[in-house]
């Protein structure tokens, strides 16, 4: 068999991570491991009201991740955070984006 006889697929990003795995990543890199600490701060600092101010984050959160989704969701690119801010405002700030979080993560 020939290479030539075979149709030659359009090679592009393939979306197969699917919604457990794209929640699994989106944990991983927001989540990391200050979770061990910070309930205990939280408490020592806010007393009972710590339970409240989780809520709240995690609605926080919620929107952070949803505006990910929508991105990713727009962009055909791979590359993440800084194919979404390239598409948007260029390669430099794409780079800038892609490093400072970087940094943070």
């Amino acid at each position: 068999m020939s290479a030539s006889s075979t149709p030659k697929e359009e090679a592009g990003l393939v979306r197969a991570i699917g919604v457990p795995g794209l929640t699994a990543n989106i944990v991983n890199s927001t989540v990391g491991a200050g979770i061990f600490a910070l309930p205990a701060l939280v408490a020592a600092q806010i007393g009972a009201a710590s339970p409240l101010a989780y809520v709240i984050c995690a609605v926080a959160m919620c929107l952070f991740v949803t505006s990910f989704a929508m991105a990713g969701s727009r962009v055909s690119l791979t590359g993440g955070l800084y194919a979404y801010v390239e598409v948007a405002f260029g390669r430099y700030v794409g780079f800038l984006a892609g490093v400072l979080y970087f940094l943070t993560a």
